[in-house]
């Protein structure tokens, strides 16, 4: 049901139902404005309070509902602080993850030590890309940051809040907000009836805007009088790896080059996808998406194959975070399509297109505050 309602306050299914749910949905959004501002404000005054943990803590958020870059961010946050020789640890949620735990430890920093299904597909493979860094999933992200602290034994590195602009329960010391520039505001209306989480004005909170394929797009992005005296910066999705699904094994990316592909993908933006696949110049890209955070079943895989057929694609090509799903059912050759059709993951690396050392000098001064220790906390 989710889903589905995804796809009619995205605009992908219309008619008679899809209208009238969306009129239902309306007066929901008046309601939900109501919560969050009143939530909002109770935090701004100090009614509400905020756990502090005793480490640098880096939100990476965003204020729609959707793909808009905020893991690969996170992994290039980690990526250069560890370079800096900074011990760097990742908390997140663990949406849809199917450990149940309060907090779960995905990664030690040594080894991983549960799947990608049970921690998540986000947390999966942030613990894939970034070895040496732990990663922990809990709905409580202050007891997750413990757990990070437990693991590294000091309270001397950066913690990374994945998904972090909403969870103001926890403080931090720097807020980061991902814009997608492709859909910067999403539909322009609040949950349910549309995908923004908050409204424009919470751009006040941020600290940093990260503008998220900027490569894709043209047009300019009306932030009004929100984002003044933010540092701004514009990155892209830059396509690094092409390798087989089954096999792990590494092609290069000219591979897709005239091409007719089939991008497969349950993201929160699917067309950025196609957009991306299309800057390596194949000869034609068709989309067949799933909801976002979609776990593949069987008939997936033959609907697939089905796709394959009906288009005539010459290759499949699908994202890292959909991989970790999909590649339980790799070595399932009698359901995958024929052996002349190969089934591709392409990797993509965050890249800060604008004045990146800007960035990296704000994060390394982030980091090397000294930090007060545990205020407003309770023994």
């Amino acid at each position: 049901m989710k889903d589905y309602l995804y796809a009619i306050i995205m605009g992908r299914t219309r008619g008679v139902i899809p209208t009238l749910l969306l009129g239902l949905l309306a007066p929901l959004s008046y309601l939900y404005a109501v919560v969050v501002k009143t939530r909002g404000w109770l935090y701004s005054c100090g009614i509400l309070k905020q756990k502090r943990l005793p480490c640098t803590v880096i939100s990476v958020g965003n204020i729609v509902a959707g793909g808009t870059g905020k893991t690969p961010t996170v992994i290039w946050i980690s990526k250069y602080l560890q370079s800096e020789g900074f011990q760097v640890g990742v908390l997140l949620r663990g949406y849809r993850r199917t450990d149940h735990h309060s907090v779960s430890v995905v990664s030690d920093g040594k080894r991983i030590l549960i799947s990608a299904t049970e921690s998540g597909d986000e947390a999966g493979m942030i613990s894939s890309k970034l070895p040496g860094v732990p990663v922990v999933v809990g709905s409580d992200r202050y007891a997750a940051g413990l757990e990070v602290i437990r693991i590294w034994g000091h309270t001397n590195g950066a913690l990374i809040l994945d998904d972090g602009f909403q969870r103001r329960q926890l403080a931090r010391d720097l807020d980061i907000l991902t814009v997608d520039s492709t859909q910067p505001f999403g539909t322009g209306k609040l949950l349910p009836a549309g995908t923004l989480r908050e409204p424009k004005t919470a751009l006040r909170r941020t600290d940093v805007l990260l503008l998220t394929r900027t490569d894709l797009t043209t047009e300019p992005i009306n932030f009004g009088r929100f984002v003044q005296e933010k540092q701004i910066f514009q990155t892209r999705h830059q396509p690094t790896r092409l390798y087989q699904l089954s096999t792990g094994e590494e092609y290069g990316l000219d591979l897709l080059k005239g091409q007719c592909i089939l991008a497969v993908c349950g993201i929160g933006n699917p067309e950025a996808f196609v957009g991306t696949l299309h800057q390596l110049e194949p000869k034609a890209v068709e989309l067949l998406a799933f909801p976002d955070h979609h776990r593949y079943s069987l008939t997936d895989l033959n609907d697939i194959s089905s796709t394959v057929r009906e288009v005539g694609a010459d290759i499949i090509v699908t994202t890292e975070k959909d991989s970790q799903k999909l590649e339980d059912f790799a070595v399932q050759t009698e359901f995958l399509p024929p052996e002349s059709v190969q089934f591709f993951v392409l990797g993509v690396e965050l890249e800060i297109t604008t004045n990146p050392e800007a960035l990296k000098q704000r994060l390394k001064q982030v980091v090397a505050e000294p930090k007060s220790g545990l205020k407003g906390v309770k023994d």
